[in-house]
């Protein structure tokens, strides 16, 4: 059913005088609602009895058993009570009062200490606002449960509640930082580039290789995120995965700049400094950002658009994961999903193409660099006093007359990035930061694609003079 019937039909519930038809209405229309979000309803349950027109609705591992009120009291302990005896004859079920009038102190607080057997409260302020947004329904009891499971909180009138504060947990900051002559030590470096949906990383999970044959697997979700804060929000949520680490790489793209860094801790820091960014010459009115890091059998991408202005409005927010198959235990994916808002609709695609592709250098491509930063890193595991040089940034050899024309440029796809100014280079055998004479030549690139973004990890060696 759309929305404006629901809302429509909502309003019709309201006008009954008689309180058992109203009553009765409202179970249907509760019955409606769940109907479309895809559950199955059925109507005098036998887990409900002694009851009649209790609702028990199923879709998949979810089940809840709904007690509807419209009556012009609260709810109170005695309905908790009520339901609670009922659910004792279900399998697994989640309870679910629904009320018009709202409840009582007693019977939130009863709720919240009883949570070994859970109890949802829906108010009919909530009610009025699924009436609006029936497609929110899935997400609305899985926050409310989640509260209730993990804070011991029984949440009511849940959306005049403030916004939850961001987790106070740190997220996790890089070793590595861009050290360049006449420039302060950085994690972020900036280049002249444009909008493209890439960014250069150290390494990425190559999730072609497996022992089978066949081609690996993506699961693609468009994340409801409307603000810069929201995109954070998923940052912290990828964290409590393990999967925000320390070598995480991202760009930042204005319309004639873009920015590189390491590190979830670099970017979150980052993404706030947008009016720095915007004080460049011909700044857009939005920004672009492609965040990879790896994750449990692959790695993944996030591309958020975010307007360049105090409200830091978000569109175009998409996940992208690669894997080397669909996992045996989707537990950890689907938990991410309903984190964030999605319910339904979120499937797993096997992949047709390989995900990645590597060009070694003809031997005219593999002239000796001056670098223009290098990338330094901390060897805390070794030695805490030691630092290593693990990468270079260099000039742009693909942006060249050259290698426009050149045989190669048809064997592997480097588009995104012939724009940009400079390669953030992998430096494959490690040197310690030390004075002396190093070469450093290009030898290879590797990109990985995602559905949406391009990850670049352009590989260099060096020699002693």
């Amino acid at each position: 059913m759309a929305a404006a019937d629901l809302y429509g039909q909502y309003g019709q519930i309201e006008a009954i005088p008689d309180p058992q038809q109203r009553g009765r209405a409202f179970e249907n229309y509760v019955a409606e609602l769940f109907a479309a979000n895809h559950f199955e309803v059925t109507k005098d349950a036998a887990a409900a009895r002694p009851r009649q027109m209790d609702l028990l609705a199923t879709r998949a591992a979810d089940s809840y058993l709904i007690e509807c009120k419209w009556r012009s009291a609260r709810a109170d302990i005695d309905d908790v009570d009520s339901l609670r005896s009922r659910l004792r004859r279900t399998n697994g079920a989640v309870g679910l009062l629904v009320s018009s009038s709202g409840f009582s102190g007693t019977a939130i607080s009863e709720v919240a200490n009883q949570r070994h057997q859970p109890i949802i409260l829906l108010s009919g302020e909530e009610i009025r606002g699924l009436a609006r947004q029936p497609e929110q329904l899935a997400h609305f009891l899985w926050r409310k449960k989640q509260a209730l499971q993990v804070d011991g909180k029984a949440l009511v009138d849940e959306p005049a509640q403030p916004r939850r504060a961001r987790t106070s947990r740190p997220l996790p900051g890089s070793g590595s930082r861009f050290l360049a002559p006449g420039r302060p030590d950085a994690p972020v470096f900036a280049c002249r580039g444009g909008f493209d949906q890439f960014t250069f990383a150290h390494d990425v999970v190559d999730v072609d290789w497996v022992v089978a044959a066949g081609s690996g697997a993506t699961l693609d979700v468009d994340v409801p995120a409307f603000d810069e804060r929201d995109v954070l929000d998923v940052i912290d949520k990828l964290a409590d995965l393990s999967w925000a680490s320390p070598d995480a790489r991202w760009s930042i793209q204005q319309a004639r700049t873009n920015w590189h860094g390491f590190g979830a801790a670099a970017f979150a820091s980052e993404l706030r400094q947008w009016k720095a960014r915007t004080d460049t010459p011909q700044a857009h009115h939005s920004e672009q950002f492609c965040y990879v890091d790896n994750c449990d059998g692959g790695f993944y991408t996030l591309t958020p658009t975010i307007g360049a202005d105090d409200y830091r409005r978000a569109t175009q927010t998409h996940l992208s994961i690669q894997l080397h198959v669909v996992p045996l235990d989707t537990g950890p994916l689907l938990q991410l999903c309903r984190s964030i808002g999605l319910h339904h609709g979120v499937y797993f695609r096997t992949l047709t193409d390989q995900s990645r592709r590597v060009l070694h250098l003809p031997d005219w491509m593999r002239f000796p660099v001056e670098p223009l930063a290098y990338i330094v890193t901390s060897g805390a595991s070794i030695d805490p006093d030691m630092e290593f040089v693990t990468g270079l940034v260099i000039p742009n050899p693909f942006s060249q007359k050259q290698w426009r024309q050149s045989e190669e440029r048809s064997t592997v796809d480097l588009q995104e990035i012939e724009s940009a100014e400079y390669l953030v280079c992998d430096l494959g055998e490690h040197h310690l930061n030390d004075d002396k004479p190093y070469i450093y030549r290009l030898t290879k690139i590797e990109v990985a694609r995602t559905s949406v973004a391009a990850v670049f990890v352009p590989g260099a060696r060096w020699d002693l003079r």
